[in-house]
């Protein structure tokens, strides 16, 4: 501390010999005594003493009592302040010589610790004496040889964080232990059997690891980048293709909107030409009516005549003319009271009634299958990965019933419902590839274990003849398709699908670069595990036993999922699966001339019962969504 106090009295030697060479006085008589900081507009009391205006008449407005705060002065009134412009000029020729020898300290930036009044920005701290220096006051640091031997650095804060609370030292070292900084006196005290190094050699080994984590970090920040940038240009193209498919969805829905409403404006045509018609016909048959009433009405008047004549005979000659038929040549009776019968009216409200009837049937059977219709689409969208709609070639020719889609359709509740739904496919047993061990039943849907060998021929190769496998008979180069087994009749079994293409003489169980994505649970010593290919070896922990499993295949997604059918919910999937090939071109040519697409090669479902028990058996059972049991 004495050392300190020397270097302290040194720098403030030095300010002084620095104020007498430039003919101006110390820096502490340029302070104004009430804010403390260099004069702002230097005003003068009556008695002599300088302060800021603003300081001086806030201090006066304060208080009642009118005094110097120095002296204690008091003034009957508030004196009237003038600025003293010598001391003024002083002041700011002060302030300008400070400036140019440094820049004014910023808030945030490391201020003098010596400068008085406005700070300088600080160039080195001393880590011997505790304080930070502007250029001016450094240079005692530069010029005494004593003070030379300290060690300087750049700017810093909090100078007192660097200083051992415990013993008043410089933290010099640093423990590996508890991992802080500590002084040569903490090696001696707290920290005696510890291993600590120096700062610099911490600090060195701290930089390199640094710069490692450094590189690390930056290369995951180019990796999490480039997801970003996948999952912009993701969600991009999503909006687009979404954009696409509304305006799709709003142009079919237009077409329909126009279709109908051509269909409406031909039907009203249609009934407006036949309106017209009908009235036309309502015309001609009043005008004939018309013709027969006046008829009528003349004949009537000629009878009323001959009534009131008393000459028998013309009476006698004019009644055959009288009763004779008609000129308009209606074939009824003239004396009867009955008119003729009519019956245009009631054929053209029967006709009404019919073609009303007519339109309002078409119109709710068009509703009630467009409705359901789109109760299904909205339930496949909603589903995060719905199943698409089934195409059938005959719908045009086949629309669905009332009675089809009362009975067969069920809402779908889940994803797998919805797979149940619209997916499943009869799968069964091929025998002629089964292994000889393997039993497969008369209608293909049961494998077991068999103690004889089977009589069937290796015809070509597709029997397998070293693992317990079979598989189904028919492939799949397309879409989607999902068949569900019952797993629960045997302890060790492989369920899944392969390339047509696969190694039929494997000794091991196949692997996804092989062609083959399957899920199997073995039995051993050490109980029953569950596998899927992750890794050689990698198994499932599910936690309960399987009962059911369905076997869901996506072709053009390339996904290959495995469902325990009782608990509803998804055991492992495969994603990112290659079923496409490349062949040789020759081998294409050959294929393509024969009409088979090599490059699309057919997946087929695999079985395999893997323990040697005759009551160990898999079945493939239909598939029966839980809303219609």
């Amino acid at each position: 501390m004495i050392y300190i106090l020397k270097s302290y009295s040194s720098i403030l030697s030095s300010c002084l010999d620095m104020a007498s060479a430039s003919s101006l006085p110390c820096e502490e008589q340029l302070l104004c005594s009430i804010c403390l900081d260099v004069f702002s507009e230097p005003v003068s009391t009556p008695c002599g003493h300088n302060y800021c205006k603003t300081c001086i008449t806030g201090y006066w407005a304060s208080t009642d009592l009118i005094q110097c705060p120095l002296c204690k002065k008091t003034f009957l009134g508030r004196p009237q302040l003038q600025v003293n412009t010598g001391f003024r000029d002083m002041v700011e020729h002060f302030n300008n010589m400070t400036a140019e020898d440094g820049i004014l300290a910023k808030p945030g930036e490391v201020p003098c610790d010596i400068c008085r009044g406005q700070k300088l920005k600080a160039q080195k701290t001393c880590l011997v004496c505790l304080a930070s220096y502007c250029q001016s006051h450094l240079e005692p640091h530069q010029r005494v040889t004593t003070l030379r031997k300290h060690q300087l650095i750049d700017p810093v804060l909090n100078l007192e964080d660097r200083v051992c609370q415990r013993h008043d030292k410089m933290f010099e070292f640093f423990c590996h232990r508890d991992q802080t900084c500590v002084c040569f006196m903490c090696l001696k005290d707290n920290h005696a059997t510890h291993e600590a190094v120096p700062l610099e050699q911490e600090f060195r080994e701290k930089k390199a690891w640094l710069v490692d984590v450094m590189s690390e970090i930056k290369m995951t920040e180019n990796a999490k980048s480039r997801s970003m940038k996948k999952i912009k240009y993701s969600a991009e193209k999503s909006k687009k293709e979404s954009e696409k498919e509304i305006a799709d969805i709003v142009e079919a829905f237009t077409a329909l909107v126009v279709s109908l409403q051509r269909s409406q404006a031909e039907l009203i045509e249609l009934i407006q030409a036949k309106q017209k018609a009908a009235e036309k016909q309502v015309k001609d048959h009043m005008t004939q009516l018309e013709q027969e009433l006046a008829e009528l009405r003349r004949r009537r008047s000629e009878m009323e005549e001959l009534l009131q004549t008393e000459d028998h005979l013309r009476l006698l000659q004019s009644c055959p003319a009288l009763l004779s038929p008609p000129r308009t040549g209606e074939l009824f009776d003239p004396l009867s009271h009955s008119s003729p019968p009519s019956t245009l009216h009631l054929s053209l409200d029967i006709s009404r009634q019919s073609y009303v009837g007519m339109v309002k049937k078409a119109v709710a059977q068009m509703e009630k299958t467009l409705t359901n219709e789109m109760e299904m689409l909205i339930h496949e969208v909603r589903l995060s990965d719905g199943c698409e709609a089934a195409t059938q070639p005959d719908a045009a020719e086949n629309p669905m019933t009332d009675k089809f889609i009362t009975e067969v359709w069920n809402m779908p509740q889940d994803k797998l419902m919805m797979i149940q739904q619209c997916d499943a496919v009869n799968v069964t047993l091929d025998a002629y590839t089964a292994k000889s061990r393997l039993k497969v039943s008369e209608d293909g849907k049961q494998l077991r274990f068999n103690d004889g060998l089977l009589s069937f021929p290796n015809l070509f190769g597709r029997r397998f003849e070293y693992q317990p496998f079979v598989l189904g008979k028919d492939g799949f180069s397309s879409g989607r398709f999902y068949y569900e087994v019952r797993v629960s009749g045997s302890k060790s079994w492989l369920l899944g699908v392969v390339k047509e293409s696969i190694n039929r003489e494997t000794t091991l169980i196949p692997t996804p670069e092989e062609g083959a994505w399957t899920f199997y649970k073995l039995s051993c010593e050490f109980g029953e595990v569950y596998h899927a290919y992750i890794t050689p070896f990698g198994h499932l922990n599910l936690g309960k036993w399987l009962d059911t499993v369905g076997v869901f295949v996506d072709y053009e997604k390339g996904e290959v999922s495995f469902y325990d059918v009782e608990a509803r919910t998804l055991i492992f999937s495969y994603s990112g699966c290659t079923f496409t090939e490349t062949a040789p071109a020759l081998k294409a040519f050959l294929y393509s001339m024969a009409g088979a697409n090599l490059s699309r090669p057919k997946l087929y479902p695999i079985f395999g019962v893997l323990e040697h028990d005759s009551n160990s058996v898999l079945e493939i059972t239909p598939v029966v969504p839980p809303s219609s049991v």
